[in-house]
């Protein structure tokens, strides 16, 4: 079954298998580490592409997505629905990761560009941890707006958010028309890898962030067209930094230098 063939936008459909894609291949390895009758949690799983993947290639592990399903996303509904019938290791939360209350415990969390949206990110790293199993492990996969781009609309950030909506309003209208995502821009809280770790260092959470990530990112911009072209105003100049050994530099520079972030938070033990 091809859930992608529920939306009839070729484009949108295109975006959504490239997503998935993306994340299966962040997150595999955290998985082929897993035993059986493991837990896993994904937040905002959006259309559930990703789960279907993983509920079927281990199909003896646990899966739980939490989505909020609003005005504008019945489409989703739909999606999440026929994926919950096929697999019966799949369960959906259809609330806000703020909002949850659970004794149900997890052994890996993921999160892959979701958490640039949250109304409280703090707190969603706190709910997260506090459903974690022993040695279980948090992953967020997110931009980092320490760099001066939103990735989003493809745009430079000027000084503050409404400084940069100001200059580029009537594009980020069009856009978020284009998209079908009216208020997407709003929804952004410009996370910066500096505020994750010194909010996790000060609550006691062990955290890594995974230095390579920029260096995949730029070879994406290269083996992926879909996400080349929606990165287009930055994949040339990209693709010829990757050349001449971004990607090397990256991986020895702080976190902070990266305009993308992989981070792992637990307990400390």
């Amino acid at each position: 079954m091809d859930h992608v063939e529920i939306f009839k936008d070729e484009q949108q459909g295109a975006r959504l298998r490239a997503e998935a894609e993306f994340g299966w291949r962040e997150m595999k390895p955290y998985f082929e580490r897993l035993q059986n009758s493991d837990t896993v949690l994904e937040v905002g799983c959006g259309t559930g592409f990703l789960l279907a993947r993983l509920a079927q290639k281990f199909n003896d592990i646990s899966f739980t997505g939490v989505e909020p399903i609003g005005s504008g996303f019945m489409q989703f509904e739909s999606t999440l629905n026929a994926i919950e019938k096929q697999y019966a290791n799949i369960t959906f939360i259809r609330r806000r990761i703020e909002d949850i209350k659970s004794e149900k415990r997890y052994d890996l969390i993921y999160s892959i560009n979701v958490f640039e949206h949250l109304e409280d990110w703090r707190d969603a790293i706190d709910i997260c941890v506090s459903l974690l199993n022993p040695n279980g492990q948090l992953v967020i996969l997110c931009p980092n707006y320490w760099i001066p781009y939103e990735s989003h609309f493809s745009l430079p950030i000027i000084g503050t958010k409404s400084l940069t909506y100001k200059i580029f309003s009537k594009k980020i209208a069009q856009m978020e028309e284009g998209f079908g995502a009216e208020g997407l821009w709003k929804s952004l809280n410009f996370i910066t890898a500096p505020q994750i770790q010194h909010y996790c260092e000060t609550k006691g959470y062990d955290l890594n962030f995974d230095r390579a990530i920029m260096a995949r990112m730029l070879d994406r911009l290269d083996d992926d067209p879909e996400f080349k072209k929606r990165q287009s105003g930055l994949a040339r100049v990209a693709s010829l930094a990757n050349r001449l050994g971004a990607g090397f530099l990256l991986g020895i520079l702080p976190a902070r230098c990266s305009a993308y972030i992989k981070v792992t938070v637990q307990e400390k033990h």
